[in-house]
């Protein structure tokens, strides 16, 4: 009798009644993946993010790209994107909405109460509260963390912060926190699995590029040392030559280099510039102007 195989670590059973439990749709589940999916507060059902979170690191992109391959992007937004039950901006998509709590200095909260609706948020509603930098006089404020294209919101009973997504730090060990830093303030938001935020927000983007003509590929060429990249992937030297950028961003919806030996990392909208050394790939899913400023940073000191 053929062993029966986990279809998200793809393990083996080892023993004739301790085997992968049988699932919606013919699939089967290990208790290990079980366990990983629920702690995630996911329904246990072979689905895109089930995977993810099963997924090794290195596996979560190839398995991003191969399911939003085979998917209309309309159908995967309105499937893993819908609306919530807050009033938003005409056309603005829901990245995240999560419960956070971040730590403030007790008489920076208002006595008065804040807005409710993402569509109310503007210069006079917004209160920017950071983190408190003493341990005492402080208070833990609860709320909700909102992250759509445009920006992150986090909405509680009195005071609502708003945040630019280029101030967000990813790729970070912690798995507990949304961190957000300015160039005078730093914000930090405890919520429960920061790195399935992430993945929503990055799987969000795969979909925005292929709405966007990702394929199309385009460099705009401005002169010898300036261009305009759009969505699409880019190897270097293939596409882009090695050296030193300055940034700029038109659209930032997300510009993602992978370097030789496969390590990740994003540019962020606070960063002067970024290194792009031969062999490293880049994944552009907004629009960018970059200036070639030399071949490394030696050269522009």
């Amino acid at each position: 009798m053929a062993r029966k195989v986990c279809d998200f670590c793809l393990s083996e059973s080892n023993s004739l009644f301790g085997g992968p439990e049988k699932i919606a749709g013919g699939h089967h589940v290990c208790k290990n993946c079980k366990s990983i999916i629920q702690s995630y507060g996911l329904p246990v059902k072979y689905e895109l993010f089930q995977m993810l979170v099963t997924a090794q690191k290195s596996m979560i992109d190839m398995i991003m790209d191969a399911y939003a391959k085979n998917h209309d992007p309309d159908e995967m937004l309105a499937k893993f994107y819908p609306l919530p039950n807050i009033q938003m901006h005409s056309g603005e998509h829901c990245l995240n909405a999560v419960k956070a709590v971040i730590t403030v200095r007790k008489e920076d909260i208002p006595a008065t109460e804040a807005v409710k609706a993402i569509t109310e948020v503007n210069k006079q509603t917004v209160h920017n509260i950071p983190d408190a930098s003493q341990r005492t006089g402080t208070q833990k404020v609860e709320g909700m963390l909102y992250e759509t294209e445009a920006a992150l919101y986090f909405i509680s009973k009195n005071f609502v912060n708003c945040h630019r997504l280029g101030h967000m730090k990813r790729n970070r060990d912690e798995t507990d926190r949304v961190l957000v830093e300015t160039p005078t303030k730093t914000f930090t938001y405890m919520i429960q699995h920061s790195d399935l935020f992430y993945m929503r927000e990055r799987f969000f983007q795969k979909i925005n590029a292929i709405k966007n003509g990702k394929g199309q590929h385009l460099i705009y060429i401005r002169n010898e040392k300036e261009i305009t990249i759009t969505p699409g992937v880019y190897d270097i030297p293939k596409s882009l030559k090695p050296g030193v950028y300055k940034v700029k961003a038109v659209r930032d919806a997300g510009l993602h280099m992978w370097d030789a030996l496969g390590r990740v990392r994003d540019y962020y909208e606070n960063e002067e510039n970024i290194e792009l050394a031969e062999g490293t790939v880049v994944e552009c899913t907004g629009e960018y102007e970059l200036e070639w400023l030399g071949q490394n940073k030696n050269d522009i000191q």
